[in-house]
Parts: C-alpha cells; sequence; structure tokens
C-alpha cells in the first residue's frame, strides 16, 4: 500500500511493506520526505509594488476577509448572499426575524440599496460569556465599481463578531 501527503512543502511517501513467512513478526513502514522548492523567493523579488498599490491593500486579521465580489445590484439582501455565502431564503428568513441591520438600524424592506461605507450586520444571538455583547455577522462595503452589467463591491466581512447591543436592545424571541 502506498500513501501519498502533502504537508507544508514536503512530500510525504509512505510505503508499508508486509513481510509473510516465519521470519517476518510484523509489518514494516518506510517513510520517505521530498521537499518541493519554494516559490515564495520568486514572488518576493518580482512583487515591486509602489506606494498607491499598498494603500489599496487592506490588512486582514483572523476574525475579517476582504473579498471582491460582483452583484447586479446594490440590494441588501443581495450583498448578504454573495458576502456571507447564505442562501436568499434564509436571508429572508433572517429578514422576518428582524435579524438584519443596516448601519445599526432595523432594515425596512430587503430591497434597500447599500452604499460605499455601510455596514450590514446579521444578529447571531447574544454572547454567551456576557449578555450585554451581541454575536454578529457583519459585512462592510469598503468600496464600488460600476461594471457593464454588474457592480464589483469590495467588502470586508467578518463571520463571526462580538459588538455592543444596539441603542434600541434587542432581544430573541
Amino acid at each position: 500500500m502506498v500513501s501519498r501527503n502533502l504537508f507544508r512543502g514536503m512530500f510525504v511517501l509512505n510505503e508499508v511493506i508486509q513481510c509473510r513467512g516465519p521470519n517476518c513478526m510484523s509489518s514494516s513502514a518506510l517513510t520517505q520526505l521530498y521537499r518541493f522548492k519554494s516559490n515564495q523567493s520568486k514572488s518576493n523579488k518580482s512583487s515591486g509594488s509602489s506606494d498607491s498599490e499598498k494603500s489599496d491593500l487592506v490588512i486582514d486579521d483572523k476574525v475579517s476577509r476582504t473579498m471582491k465580489i460582483n452583484v447586479t445590484s446594490r440590494r441588501v439582501d443581495l450583498i448578504l448572499k454573495s458576502g456571507l455565502g447564505i442562501a436568499r431564503n434564509k436571508i429572508e428568513k433572517l429578514f422576518y426575524e428582524s435579524k438584519i441591520r443596516l448601519n445599526g438600524e432595523k432594515i425596512g424592506k430587503k430591497s434597500e440599496q447599500v452604499e460605499e461605507g455601510d455596514e450590514i450586520d446579521v444578529l447571531k444571538g447574544p454572547s454567551p460569556n456576557n449578555p450585554e455583547l451581541l454575536v454578529v455577522a457583519r459585512v462592510e462595503v469598503l468600496s464600488m465599481k460600476p461594471d457593464d452589467d454588474s457592480i464589483a463591491i469590495k467588502i470586508r466581512r467578518s463571520k463571526s463578531l462580538l459588538v455592543e447591543n444596539y441603542d434600541k436592545v434587542w432581544k430573541p424571541l
């Protein structure tokens, strides 16, 4: 039996040889390590980025991720679907449970339009450690650029974020 695994740039080849006969007590295993050459040094040398490119970059931390999405309109439900990967019927259910906030305010309709700098929160519930805080999934709209038939939107998403409770206190049903 031969199995191959890739572990952080190392190629591991495991061979298990079964010995059959009176001289073999058990099976033995041979492991060989092969290291692939890294392309990291090439990318560091070729990435002569200018100051203007660096200003466009947003630093991601462990809880958020910067993404580019293409949508046909600026509706809240469409941006949540693309940004968080939630089905539209689940977004509709969250809307009717009043768990979607746009800039801290409840939205009146799912088709509300989003602008640059807006924050869309999906309430998940109170924090288990501190009932004064809420756990939310947040999508921040960083920039919008209209294309021919769609809108390219740069967002920062946080799937699990602790925030203070809103002015109008949210309580689970």
